[in-house]
């Protein structure tokens, strides 16, 4: 739920809380039984989201940042640099499905009739 929310737009804990019919204090305390924050498991969510978009699209950075809700491409550089310890270029060029064109076969081309071929 929270992946689709944050793709819809800004999200909080409120509004999540509110979503599951509870008060975000009792989402505060059940994330915290589980050792996590609500930033903890939005931060994951962006985390794969943006591992997925940058491996499976060709979307440029600025883009993915705005997909995101970054404020601005370098704060999307600095969070994912944080998370993964690499630039989202460089994770990019080393984790990118190659996109494999099928190969052509060859077709054996026989003579027209009538050619001097």
């Amino acid at each position: 739920m929270l992946e689709t929310e944050l793709l819809k737009g800004p999200c909080t804990s409120i509004e999540i809380a509110r979503l599951f019919s509870m008060h975000h204090r009792t989402l505060s305390r059940h994330l915290a039984r589980e050792g996590v924050t609500f930033q903890q498991v939005v931060d994951e969510i962006r985390f794969a989201l943006a591992r997925d978009l940058l491996a499976n699209t060709d979307m440029a950075l600025d883009q993915i940042s705005v997909v995101l809700r970054y404020s601005e491409p370098s704060a999307f550089t600095r969070a994912f640099h944080r998370w993964s310890g690499q630039s989202p270029s460089a994770w990019r060029a080393s984790h990118a499905r190659r996109r494999k064109l099928p190969r052509r076969r060859a077709i054996p081309r026989r003579p027209l009739p009538g050619s001097s071929s």
